[in-house]
């Protein structure tokens, strides 16, 4: 059941209207049965995977609080992780057909990360069954993300919430914006993105637009999924981490991986990237590598190799191909070297008396817009080869005197126009959160002869200019393949 189908809206607005209806203390039970009864019509396979991996995940962790033992915690996170490495790396190695379990990569670093913070002390275990199932499967989450720790999570699904009209029609607000980003734009601009896949002799210029074009695409399609998932939860009084922040602006590359994917990037970092840098392996590695090129580089040198690491794992995460490998290492790459050129380049800025803002705000902007960019070429495309074609089509030489015939065979005028115009909105709206400026929240307690208007236009976008039609699958989300 797609979280953009009517029916999937009928199915919310139920489990919301039990949720409320329910006594304080057992609105849980509401959450319960409304995730329980989406996973099943998910499929048997899937709840009982996820069913296996919450009992897991719920026995280990009262086990692990009674007893902290790194073999066992190691035992539970192999049995834990190995499962989804199994279900979605096998059928690439071998040619076998299996089933993903619906929101298999979730609901597993979501199970994993509590049985660490148990382990660690940081989470206490919970005592009954259904409440932890419920923090592993909570629906509205559970196809999309984002991936939430127990302390963000646990505690307000156990807790029951007061109906809030400013929350409940800010939630509905975050809904309507997901809807537009995902189904004006995002779907509108697959058939730009879907053209570079079909090879040809295509000029540098096209290549460049459409990679461009996919990685808009990929932030609204992605972004209009976390703004529905968090906006039904926030109409239960439930909030949910915020999953991207503008990730265009960003001034670095670490700064855009602290901005897209938040909470994947979050969870890696505490769970795989702190540790390794702070274990013994790591602090030797340390001592070595600042004998070796002085104290302020070696002690850089374990957190770039971790970060190596760690982004490696990240791209493979996502799909079972070399692009993945490739798409890792890029980035693993690209951050390992800047932390450790950092000194030198805190130095040219003080020696050269190069300003921190200003123009050089805008150098930061394109330079860090460049190396994005570069990975994008291997994030849609099949295989290396088809990467690596594409990036060295880009510099051909630019002819544009069939301009208008390429665009118009890809989209119509009036759609180009549509996706430009959202486009636009959406980087306006950005652009004002970018200032701490709340957008939804302002909107959400303005006076109704504003407020409506402002909805109604959404919601009339989003009927008009939303792409429906035959063969339209607004399931196909691009990220809920992972």
């Amino acid at each position: 059941m797609s979280i953009l189908s009517l029916e999937f809206f009928v199915f919310a607005a139920g489990a919301a209207l039990l949720y409320y209806c329910l006594p304080l203390n057992i609105r849980w039970v509401a959450l319960l049965a409304g995730s329980a009864a989406y996973t099943a019509l998910a499929g048997w396979y899937s709840a009982a995977h996820l069913s296996a991996a919450a009992l897991v995940m719920w026995g280990g962790g009262l086990v692990l609080r009674k007893k902290k033992s790194r073999l066992l915690l190691g035992l539970l996170l192999t049995l834990d992780l190995g499962a989804m490495a199994f279900l979605k790396y096998y059928p690439a190695l071998s040619g076998a057909d299996l089933i993903l379990p619906l929101g298999l990569s979730y609901f597993t670093f979501q199970s994993a990360g509590y049985l660490i913070d148990v382990y660690r002390g940081k989470a206490e275990p919970q005592k009954n069954p259904l409440k932890a199932w419920l923090f592993a499967g909570y629906f509205p989450q559970l196809a999309q993300g984002p991936i939430s720790t127990w302390k963000e999570l646990g505690g307000q699904l156990a807790a029951g919430h007061r109906f809030d009209p400013d929350g409940f029609v800010s939630g509905v607000q975050l809904v309507l914006w997901g809807c537009f980003k995902k189904m004006v734009i995002a779907d509108r601009l697959a058939p730009a993105t879907d053209a570079l896949l079909q090879g040809g002799d295509l000029p540098g210029w096209f290549i460049l637009g459409g990679v461009i074009l996919y990685t808009i695409r990929l932030y609204t399609d992605f972004s209009g999924g976390m703004d529905v998932v968090r906006g039904l939860s926030r109409c239960l009084g439930i909030e949910l981490p915020e999953n991207f922040r503008r990730p265009f602006f960003a001034r670095s590359v670490a700064e855009y991986w602290r901005r897209w994917h938040i909470t994947l990037g979050a969870w890696f970092r505490a769970y795989l990237l702190y540790p390794l840098t702070t274990s013994r392996i790591g602090i030797g590695l340390g001592r070595i590598a600042s004998r070796a090129f002085g104290k302020k580089t070696g002690r850089t040198v374990p957190s770039a190799l971790a970060t190596l690491l760690v982004f490696l794992l990240i791209g493979v995460w996502h799909t079972a191909n070399w692009n993945a490998v490739v798409y890792g290492a890029y980035f693993g790459l690209v951050m390992g070297a800047s932390m450790l050129l950092e000194p030198v380049w805190k130095t040219m800025r003080a020696t050269l008396g190069l300003p921190a803002r200003g123009w050089m705000t805008a150098l930061r902007l394109v330079r860090t817009w460049v190396l994005v960019l570069g990975a994008q070429y291997f994030a849609f495309t099949l295989n290396p080869d088809m990467g690596v074609s594409l990036l060295l089509g880009t510099f051909r030489p630019w002819d544009f005197s069939g301009f208008a015939e390429r665009t118009a065979a890809v989209m119509a005028p009036l759609e180009w126009g549509i996706a430009g115009a959202g486009c636009l909105i959406v980087l306006g709206i950005d652009l004002m959160c970018e200032q701490k400026i709340d957008v939804c929240g302002r909107l959400a307690k303005a006076r109704f002869c504003f407020r409506w208007p402002v909805l109604l236009l959404l919601i009339l976008a989003i009927a008009v200019f939303g792409v429906y039609g035959a063969g339209y699958d607004s399931a196909a989300f691009l990220y809920t393949q992972f």
